[in-house]
């Protein structure tokens, strides 16, 4: 991204940004697309957590006993770097609105600095196996509505809970229910029978 002093509507306060393309900032980047057995093809875009990999090898390698349990927006590798993703999923927030992949030279994400909250999705992938080569072990791998549907045998009224507007809103399909992921790790503690995990492994 360069910032170089263009200026929107001549206001001197707003500075507008645009694309450079240019070599890898790292040869770790080639590196995990490597591992992955991934090749983007040209003009794809693609995101990749460096920090975030190793956060999870650095919290695995200090946990001696328990749960991790990570929520996000996120894809199997083979999946986030495919076709199907090819403008990345680099994604801004503002005023509880989204604005996705764009394939202009100023997308969303470029726009309004500062005001907005930019994201992307997670490589679950890469994570799991930063964990794994830790010694932890991958319990479960799930939608978030699954999750949320097995924890409700917990409730003493869960039709009540199914009815809340803001429950809907976690577990709607094609929604939060399907973009967010659910991932369980466990450090010897065997293969507990976990509410969460009633409806197994489910993913869309």
């Amino acid at each position: 991204m360069d910032g170089d002093a263009n200026r929107v509507n001549g206001n001197p306060e707003k500075v507008a940004l645009h694309l450079i393309e240019g070599p890898p900032s790292t040869p770790e980047l080639q590196a995990y697309l490597d591992r992955l057995g991934v090749t983007l093809e040209s003009g794809w875009r693609a995101e990749i957590n460096l920090n975030a990999v190793a956060w999870v090898r650095d919290a695995a390698r200090r946990l001696a006993r328990g749960f991790m349990i990570l929520i996000d927006y996120g894809h199997d590798a083979r999946e986030l770097y495919s076709e199907a993703h090819s403008l990345g999923t680099l994604t801004s927030y503002s005023a509880h609105r989204a604005a996705g992949a764009d394939s202009s030279s100023a997308p969303a994400w470029l726009q309004r600095p500062g005001e907005q909250d930019i994201t992307a999705h997670v490589d679950f992938t890469s994570v799991r196996a930063a964990a794994e080569a830790e010694g932890m072990t991958t319990i479960g791998f799930l939608d978030q509505t699954y999750f949320l549907l097995g924890l409700l045998g917990d409730l003493p009224n869960p039709q009540s809970a199914i009815r809340n507007p803001q429950f809907k809103t976690l577990i709607v399909p094609g929604g939060l229910g399907s973009t967010q992921k659910v991932l369980i790790l466990g450090k010897g503690v065997g293969s507990p029978a976990l509410r969460g995990l009633s409806f197994r492994v489910r993913v869309t």
